[in-house]
């Protein structure tokens, strides 16, 4: 049986520590060897990355946490043919020293004072000189946003194990707080619950949604208002750390599920089941959107898939990009080690978990073994797949 579940962390237990000095050199290695092949291959001399995914990714999990979803952030890191600079300001270049674990990585850092008028730009300038220089959208330089963000992809080892790591925190916050539900509890406090399970693991919540049973039926995206949820609620979460996604749904109900509730689930969890067993190094990522096309059908909701998109490749941000058919992105092929997550959703169900392609299969980073679960039949074997939790 494909079961794709791991075993929950007792508990209380210490989250995991961070990744080691010579695993974070050897992806750091890997970072610059690809932006470098690009800049040959491109025409540039230096690449600009000004946005937290960028960040993040070149250099091996640096967050910036401080400016939470805002772009331009306030570190930037350039990349020369003499390796990685930080750009940042006096007021966060001595936490980043002190705090981000940036000793024996080779990383130069440049701290200008907050009060140096376009002082991140200034000193890109200064470092970059007169070298062709690219950018991810924003400083000097000429803006290649997708070139750049196209070297994120596929996810290197340790970026596997990373997210692998993370994977149970995310889904163990979740399901925590679901099982303390109420039926009589606001959306927005559920969310607020949701939230704070994250933030005691060192996530960042990059999305929470939460539908009650009248809301989650409405909207595809339901933002938590202050509804009450009623009978049942679906939650939708994406965590992040050290840049990296992670993405899972989970639903609970008062008692036994209104049959339509368990049919539409059982419907989503068919369809993604079967995408998740198409999602195969070779294949193209749209043609796991037409195997998803064809599940809905089979379960008895054709055309439904476009009613919201399916979902895709994850790494530094929730999708790298939607599978939209006919897109080039969508042409590219998979490969080992590529993160995903695909959701697909029935009029108020859905069903969400991110995997990592192996060679033999998926493998699941966001099942645990404390949620119940359902199966699902697929051409590789039976399949479990998360079932509404009845309290």
């Amino acid at each position: 049986m494909m079961d794709g579940r791991r075993s929950s962390r007792v508990q209380g237990e210490e989250a995991p520590e961070p990744p080691s000095s010579r695993s974070r050199l050897e992806e750091l290695s890997t970072k610059l060897h690809r932006v470098r092949a690009w800049l040959d291959g491109s025409g540039y001399d230096a690449a600009l990355f000004t946005g937290q995914p960028g960040l993040a990714w070149v250099t091996a999990g640096l967050e910036d946490r401080v400016s939470r979803n805002e772009e331009p952030g306030v570190v930037w890191a350039l990349v020369d043919a003499s390796g990685i600079h930080l750009i940042t300001t006096n007021v966060e270049g001595k936490r980043l020293s002190e705090e981000e674990g940036l000793a024996g990585l080779g990383l130069d850092l440049q701290a200008t004072p907050w009060d140096r008028p376009g002082g991140l730009d200034a000193v890109a300038r200064e470092l970059s000189g007169d070298a062709r220089l690219a950018n991810d959208g924003h400083g000097p330089g000429t803006p290649e946003p997708d070139g750049l963000a196209g070297l994120r992809l596929p996810l290197t080892p340790q970026e596997s194990a990373r997210l692998a790591a993370m994977g149970p925190d995310c889904a163990e916050a979740l399901e925590g707080a679901l099982r303390d539900w109420q039926p009589a509890e606001r959306e927005c406090d559920l969310a607020a619950r949701i939230a704070a399970a994250l933030e005691k693991r060192r996530l960042l919540a990059s999305l929470i949604l939460v539908g009650g049973a009248e809301r989650r039926r409405a909207f595809r995206h339901p933002v938590p208002t202050d509804a009450v949820t009623g009978r049942d609620a679906l939650a939708i979460i994406v965590g992040l750390r050290g840049g990296l996604n992670v993405s899972c749904s989970r639903t609970v109900c008062a008692g036994v599920p209104q049959a339509d509730l368990e049919a539409r689930h059982r419907a989503a969890c068919a369809v993604e089941a079967a995408m998740i067993t198409a999602t195969r190094p070779g294949r193209s990522w749209e043609s796991v959107v037409e195997v998803g096309k064809v599940a809905y059908e089979d379960a008895g909701f054709p055309g439904e898939w476009r009613a919201h998109f399916q979902g895709g490749p994850v790494g530094y941000l929730s999708r790298e990009f939607d599978v939209v058919p006919g897109t080039a992105s969508a042409a590219t092929l998979i490969t080992i080690g590529a993160g995903f997550a695909w959701n697909p959703t029935v009029q108020g169900a859905k069903s969400e978990d991110t995997f990592i392609v192996a060679g033999g299969g998926a493998r699941s980073v966001s099942n645990t073994d404390g949620w119940p679960a359902l199966t699902v039949d697929t051409e590789l074997g039976p399949m479990r797949r998360p079932a509404i939790l009845q309290l």
